[in-house]
């Protein structure tokens, strides 16, 4: 029993989150959800450009912190969706934050502090994966929220512009350029 219980606080004590990790996560949080609130009518419906979205890529150069704040960030921003239902907005909250999750995850598996090509790799898979899946369950939202019988395929098609301006336009150079500035420090000296 003892072993057990010595093990357990060695794994917590190994995944222990400081601070700084905490106040970044939660800046990266408010920046994404304000500027969703602040630009409503580029940040939801068919045709959308959510520049919130540049800061996914933040996860190639911050990490965890990066993918838990662009994740809450999302869930709280889309609270404040046109859908004019409680319900299709907690829909949007969740399914859009789980996007996010997704996309922010990935990015930082395939390009966490490598170099240039691997943010372009990056950036394309955190592009196809939020256009595909807001981009599906958008379809619906329209459809519930407007009565507009949008073809899934127009849904996602919609979303990609937009996720290629946000992401791979905006997000990459400051994914590029904060990596940068913060000089590349190993993942033991942390953030």
């Amino acid at each position: 029993m003892i072993l057990r219980e010595e093990g357990f606080k060695r794994g917590l004590n190994r995944h222990r989150v400081n601070a700084r990790e905490v106040a970044v996560a939660a800046l990266l949080a408010a920046m994404y959800a304000a500027l969703v609130a602040a630009l409503p009518m580029i940040s939801f419906l068919l045709w959308q450009v959510r520049l919130a979205d540049a800061l996914l890529m933040l996860s190639t150069v911050l990490g965890w912190p990066a993918v838990v704040g662009v994740t809450l960030g999302c869930f709280l921003g889309n609270l404040t969706a046109p859908w004019g239902s409680a319900l299709l907005v907690a829909i949007d909250a969740v399914l859009g934050s789980a996007a996010n999750f997704l996309a922010s995850y990935l990015a930082y598996k395939v390009a966490f502090r490598k170099g240039l090509r691997r943010k372009i790799a990056a950036a394309c898979v955190e592009i196809a994966t939020v256009s595909i899946i807001v981009g599906s369950y958008l379809k619906f939202l329209l459809e519930w929220a407007f009565g507009a019988d949008v073809p899934l395929w127009l849904s996602v098609a919609g979303v990609v512009p937009g996720s290629l301006l946000a992401i791979g336009v905006l997000g990459t150079p400051l994914a590029v350029a904060l990596e940068r500035f913060l000089g590349r420090p190993h993942p033991e000296q942390g953030l």
